[in-house]
């Protein structure tokens, strides 16, 4: 499933961060936003690393379109690739993954406790 992207929304950091394929199905992970240049860690053979490119060849001549797909799992398959990692594409991945984590609730709900089996004490 495609998500869809107007012109504007390249601005916009958090529309654009995530998950690509192009048109030859290659996966990225797009992980910064520039004003002209997006900065993504591509899944190809060898050593992952991060790669720039004007917006305009990403989403034209590359032809990648975003895709619906979780960025925590993604990252983590990014990670364990078989060729490494580069040290820059370790920590943008890494980045990118805590910036989209999931708030935990600071405390359960008095009922929440009882339901889980546990005691309140």
């Amino acid at each position: 499933m495609h998500l869809p992207l107007d012109e504007t929304d390249i601005r916009h950091n958090n529309k654009l961060l995530g998950v690509y394929r192009d048109h030859n199905a290659h996966h990225a992970i797009v992980v910064k936003i520039g004003k002209t240049r997006i900065s993504f860690v591509e899944m190809k053979k060898g050593q992952l690393t991060t790669r720039s490119l004007p917006d305009t060849k990403f989403f034209g001549l590359r032809g990648f379109e975003r895709i619906e797909y979780p960025i925590d799992r993604a990252v983590d398959n990014f990670l364990k690739h078989g060729g490494g990692v580069s040290d820059t594409a370790r920590r943008a991945l890494l980045a990118l993954a805590r910036a989209h984590k999931p708030a935990v609730p600071e405390q359960l709900e008095l009922g929440s406790v009882a339901d889980l089996g546990g005691e309140l004490k």
